[in-house]
């Protein structure tokens, strides 16, 4: 019986299994478990390991049978366990081996933000380009004075809509970011707080939206000044589901300018969807 090769768990496990034995240079594991039982048969099927090896209630491994388990992984051009699969692109890992395994290593869209250049782009036969996909790690931080984050998808596709005064000569616009954008977000905007960046945040003026505002580290939130808003929000644009967000609200300190926006919200329980604030003039309400 051919076994195939080993799955993303089993090579995590040898991963794990290999720090330990860096410092203790053996260890005896239970051959109960699933990732134990995968490694066993394969350590069978290449005679690795003694015949009665499944038949032992417990296992000892040791770092000669990882050093062996890896030579004959890359005999057989199988992922390796000691190659580092999990911080290589898949397309580096497939030039190790043969195998697909697309649960380890960086997703196409990890290190990607969308980002909306403040210059549109011609393009031939192309509508100009307003909008593109970076590796957020290829940008040149030090080009931009000012890092502004667009909550809702649909308003950053059509941010010309909004009436934006930033007082910034060059801010980078940026979508927060889904399951696909998200994490490469959360790494430019790490980037940006250790540059000290002004980060501004832009979205639902609601309980969601102001408790990422307050709590993730944004200097100030886009927001139309504070009679307008009074004007147009209303108890129908902040959903009862966010209300469990209001007593952590209230309790923050926040600045003098922001001050009256939290009484608003947290005494009033209004809210004003990022939609609903097209054609306002909207400015940075300073947060901390």
């Amino acid at each position: 019986m051919h076994y195939p090769p080993l799955s993303a768990q089993a090579l995590r496990y040898l991963q794990q299994l290999q720090q330990r034995l860096n410092a203790s240079g053996s260890e005896r594991v239970k051959t109960s478990g699933k990732a134990v039982q995968e490694l066993l048969h394969w350590c069978l099927e290449h005679e690795l390991v003694p015949a009665n090896s499944l038949q032992l209630p417990q296992f000892r491994f040791n770092l000669p049978l990882l050093q062996a388990i890896a030579a004959t992984q890359r005999q057989l051009q199988q992922a390796c366990f000691l190659d580092a699969t999990q911080q290589q692109s898949r397309l580096d890992n497939a030039l190790n081996s043969q195998q697909e395994l697309k649960s380890l290593g960086p997703s196409p869209r990890q290190q990607r933000v969308l980002v909306r250049l403040n210059n549109a782009l011609p393009c031939q036969g192309l509508p100009a380009i307003r909008i593109t996909d970076v590796d957020w790690q290829q940008i040149a931080l030090s080009a931009y004075d000012a890092l502004l984050v667009v909550e809702n998808l649909d308003c950053f596709y059509q941010l010309e809509r909004f009436q934006l005064a930033i007082p910034y000569q060059q801010p980078l616009l940026i979508y927060r970011g889904d399951k696909l954008y998200g994490k490469g977000y959360k790494a430019l905007k790490i980037a940006c707080l250790r540059e000290n960046k002004p980060i501004v945040y832009f979205g639902d003026f609601d309980a969601k939206g102001v408790s990422i505002a307050i709590s993730e580290d944004y200097s100030a939130m886009l927001l139309p000044d504070l009679t307008t808003l009074q004007h147009h929000a209303s108890n129908d644009m902040l959903p009862d589901k966010q209300l469990s967000f209001i007593a952590g609200i209230a309790t923050y300190q926040v600045t003098a300018a922001f001050s009256p926006y939290q009484q608003l919200l947290c005494q009033q329980l209004v809210g004003l969807r990022q939609q609903n604030m097209q054609a306002m003039h909207l400015k940075p309400v300073s947060i901390r």
